[in-house]
């Protein structure tokens, strides 16, 4: 905390300001004279006993007041954070003489925890070299965090003079999702791309063995399967599936937000879940090969990321999410939805929908991808306990207003998950499976039988 730093090229601005009295200051000097002068004039010696010591203290802090101005540079350490990283509001303090004390504080900001709890730090200074305070702020939710403002104030000998410029207030430090454990063995059904490592149905250069048979001329003769070879005594070779990259789509459900979110450590929102899960099976796409794209469904300036690969698409990807903001619920955010439901999708893309399932419109959407041919999955991102149908007050306080709690809001609310269940069972006898997000494995299952239904005849509408 008070590490001796050099304050040349220090990042950040210098902070400046002007020595200013304290009322303590001006407390003391009215009320040391006033008592002497009482006490001198009624013949009080109580009165002047008791005037002398705030004079003297007066005078002192006068002959000891600061004549040049502090070097302060203040900056906070980061501009993108992710979910449970630390950073840090920085003062750097060349104090000079008549200084006694230095101090930073931080304005409190949600979802935010800080070290120390009291947001702030202080330091007796001490002649030498510069010194740093720090305040920890550890960021616990994904989204668009401002920390700060940060005020930092030095003072000089009894707290007589304070030099306290205006407050540095903090930029917008959007903390990305931490992406949850997550991993796929099943392969994506169509993969339609060139290069990558997801098993086609085609034959061709590849890791994964397909047949072995007899050698024709034009074979590779690394190729060739020597323990076939030697066992028939005919030369055989070893034919390959081709390896492709797959394209997927994250449509990310942002028209509600249901439940109460408390951070990393705590309670998930439905909006918690689906930003989550989808930055996890991102990520994991995006390290096999894979392309993938990105939607958010309703949300305020949240543009489409076409798909791509790489690590770049994948930081894209997570700027995008943490900076999802639900919808409001009006007649635009209905319009932007219906806009965004009618964008195409090109042949052989999964698609995966992250939803509370509580929008219609989105799983018709998911319904009409699976009549189309298009493989098709929703993740139900609804918290498990929104689905008791008897919800505790602070639940049911996050779906209506806190006046409207009542009996009457828990039997709505009821019959909003019997619709809700009706829904998805549609979505699924039009062939949309629905899963619940658990992290490693969640969909392999469905992958497998998606890609057995792919490899079968069917009938699709056009």
């Amino acid at each position: 905390m008070s590490d001796d730093v050099s304050t040349e090229a220090l990042p950040g601005s210098r902070l400046s300001a002007r020595w200013q009295v304290t009322p303590a200051l001006a407390r003391v000097s009215v009320l040391g004279v006033l008592l002497v002068s009482l006490g001198v004039m009624l013949r009080r010696p109580d009165a002047v006993a008791l005037g002398t010591p705030l004079v003297i203290v007066a005078v002192w802090s006068l002959l000891r007041r600061p004549s040049t101005e502090p070097v302060v540079h203040t900056w906070l350490r980061h501009s993108v954070l992710r979910e449970g990283q630390t950073t840090a509001w920085t003062a750097t303090i060349e104090p000079g003489d008549g200084v006694e004390e230095v101090g930073l504080a931080v304005t409190e900001t949600a979802f935010t925890r800080y070290t120390p709890t009291s947001q702030s730090v202080a330091l007796g200074s001490v002649p030498g070299p510069p010194q740093q305070l720090d305040v920890l702020c550890q960021s616990t939710r994904w989204g668009l965090r401002r920390l700060g403002p940060a005020t930092c104030a030095v003072s000089s000998a009894f707290g007589s003079f304070r030099w306290a410029p205006p407050p540095v207030e903090g930029t917008l430090v959007p903390t990305v999702p931490l992406p949850e454990a997550f991993a796929a063995r099943a392969p994506v059904p169509d993969p339609d791309g060139l290069v990558g490592r997801s098993r086609s149905r085609r034959r061709g250069d590849g890791t994964e063995i397909a047949d072995v048979r007899a050698f024709r001329f034009g074979d590779r003769l690394r190729r060739i399967h020597w323990p076939v070879s030697v066992r028939t005594g005919e030369l055989h070779v070893a034919t390959t599936f081709a390896d492709e990259d797959s394209e997927i789509l994250l449509l990310v459900d942002a028209m509600q937000d249901l439940g109460r979110s408390t951070g990393l450590d705590g309670d998930d929102s439905s909006l918690d879940n689906a930003v989550r899960a989808a930055a996890a099976v991102a990520e994991h796409y995006l390290r096999v090969g894979d392309r993938v794209g990105l939607q958010v469904l309703g949300a305020h300036h949240s543009p489409p990321i076409s798909p791509g690969l790489g690590s770049n698409q994948l930081r894209r990807l997570l700027d995008v999410l943490a900076r999802v903001r639900v919808a409001d619920g009006g007649v635009v955010d209905e319009k932007r939805l219906q806009g965004q439901l009618r964008h195409p999708v090109s042949a052989g893309t999964l698609v995966v929908v992250f939803t509370p399932a509580i929008s219609v419109g989105v799983l018709a959407h998911a319904a009409a991808l699976a009549r189309r041919g298009t493989p098709t999955v929703v993740v139900d991102t609804l918290p498990r306990s929104m689905i008791a149908p008897d919800l505790g007050d602070d639940e049911l306080s996050g779906l209506v207003p806190e006046h409207d709690v009542s009996v009457g809001a828990r039997l709505a609310w009821r019959l909003r998950l019997l619709e809700r269940t009706r829904e998805m069972q549609r979505a699924q006898l039009s062939g949309v499976p629905i899963v619940t997000w658990v992290g490693p494995g969640t969909l392999d299952l469905v992958l497998r039988d998606i890609g057995r239904q792919h490899r079968s005849p069917r009938l699709v509408s056009r």
